[in-house]
């Protein structure tokens, strides 16, 4: 085979790509290539956003409005595709994953309890204790008797939870680094 040849072989075989191409892209209605471009778009504001309220879980007055207004997309339309890409509303990732990140230091931590409340955004400690129990079917202090720093008992009373929010629960280690 010729330099020229082995050109021209690849040259063809591009162009019968391309037009493969072409064909798949010509039965993709165009409504559908655009709603896959805005899904894109905003999937990458949603990974852009969430650093930023994990950093800010610890501010008790963070709150929706403050995360839309951060995304620079209306209140309500943002919140629906948050919904849209993860499952859940943004209230209640917020929240989740402020109870989470309470209770790796409730169960591995000799900090106390309201110092806890206060680092994950809860206003108070009894705030705090009502949802920690809601979530976790024990008070703050029980769970950490129960746990005293094990993981196998941390998992065992967190099964439910993690279940659920799998894709938000993080590892100890992430939240005590």
């Amino acid at each position: 085979m010729t330099f020229r040849h082995a050109h021209l072989t690849d040259a063809r075989a591009y162009l019968d790509e391309l037009a493969l191409m072409g064909k798949e892209m010509a039965t993709v209605n165009p409504d559908q290539k655009i709603e896959t471009a805005r899904s894109k778009i905003m999937g990458a504001v949603i990974q852009d956003i969430l650093p930023w309220i994990e950093a800010n879980l610890s501010d008790e007055s963070i709150r929706v409005r403050n995360v839309t207004e951060r995304s620079g997309y209306g209140h309500w339309h943002f919140q629906r595709v948050f919904r849209k890409q993860t499952g859940i509303n943004l209230a209640t990732y917020i929240r989740i994953r402020r109870i989470v990140r309470a209770a790796f230091s409730v169960a591995f931590t000799e900090k106390e309890i309201i110092d806890i409340a206060i680092e994950n955004g809860f206003s108070s400690q009894q705030n705090f204790s009502r949802t920690f129990k809601g979530y976790f079917k024990v008070a703050p202090t029980i769970f950490r008797k129960t746990c005293s720093g094990r993981e196998g008992m941390f998992s065992a009373l967190t099964k439910d939870i993690r279940n659920e929010y799998a894709w938000i629960f993080f590892e100890r280690v992430n939240h005590l680094n």
